[in-house]
């Protein structure tokens, strides 16, 4: 009879306010452990403690202690190298305020400058509300990116004259990657240049020996012409000693 009473006692029903608390008090602890899990994260792997294991990277540790999938293992080592530099967006997960979804989506934008912003639409918004504004974010710095490059591209020039002493007169403008490749050469040839001249002979004379003692534009202007020497030196492209430089004569009959 006490069985039958027992087993027809209905189960207590918990109030839906406690148990939303206690879900969304839960959910901060967890917000706030993965932060603490992602600074032992980013310690572990600056220090290549997953090294010894033979793995080939921190995910992969990850991957065989932890069980984490290797995808999300990437993106917890992502975000957890990201977080060092965005002190807003630390404090918010480690508070529990806003969770590891959020976080991973504003770490693939967010700088020092804008985190305050991202912060502020996680805050109000939904984890898909944050996807959805960091692809948008994204897109539209691809755009200004490509609009940037369109005009480096279009802006690239290289002009010349001679001055009234016979010497050139350069002036150029560059994109980014070209300019870099420019200097990246000019440096390797003014390098290239300086290690002949610490190696020549002690009987050379004394202004080939003090090389060091050019400054640096001039070493330069010698580095460009070594490196157009490099390139007329191709067969297809090469001159003959007399083209590489003529001297024209203008004289009379009977000055011959």
């Amino acid at each position: 009879m006490d069985q039958l009473t027992a087993s027809a006692t209905p189960p207590r029903v918990r109030n839906l306010a406690i148990l939303e608390d206690e879900i969304t008090e839960l959910a901060a602890h967890l917000n706030a452990a993965t932060y603490r899990l992602l600074t032992l994260i980013r310690e572990f792997d600056e220090r290549h403690g997953w090294s010894g294991a033979g793995m080939k990277s921190c995910a992969h540790w990850l991957n065989w202690k932890c069980g984490i999938a290797l995808g999300a293992a990437r993106e917890k080592v992502r975000v957890a190298h990201a977080l060092d530099g965005l002190p807003q967006i630390s404090s918010a997960l480690r508070g529990g305020k806003i969770s590891f979804s959020k976080v991973r989506a504003m770490t693939r934008v967010a700088t020092p400058q804008n985190e305050d912003y991202l912060l502020m639409i996680a805050n109000h918004g939904t984890a898909a509300h944050v996807e959805r504004l960091v692809r948008n974010y994204r897109r539209v710095k691809r755009s200004e990116a490509l609009k940037r490059d369109q005009q480096h591209h279009a802006l690239r020039e290289l002009n010349w004259y001679i001055d009234s002493d016979g010497s050139y007169v350069l002036k150029a403008r560059m994109s980014p990657e070209q300019g870099a490749r420019f200097a990246q050469a000019l440096d390797a040839a003014t390098g290239a240049i300086h290690e002949e001249q610490r190696n020549v002979a002690e009987d050379v004379s004394a202004e080939t020996s003090n090389y060091n003692e050019t400054p640096i534009a001039a070493r330069r202007a010698d580095a460009l012409e070594r490196i157009a020497d490099s390139y007329l030196s191709k067969e297809e492209n090469a001159v003959t000693g007399g083209d590489r430089c003529t001297l024209h004569l203008h004289t009379d009959i009977n000055t011959l």
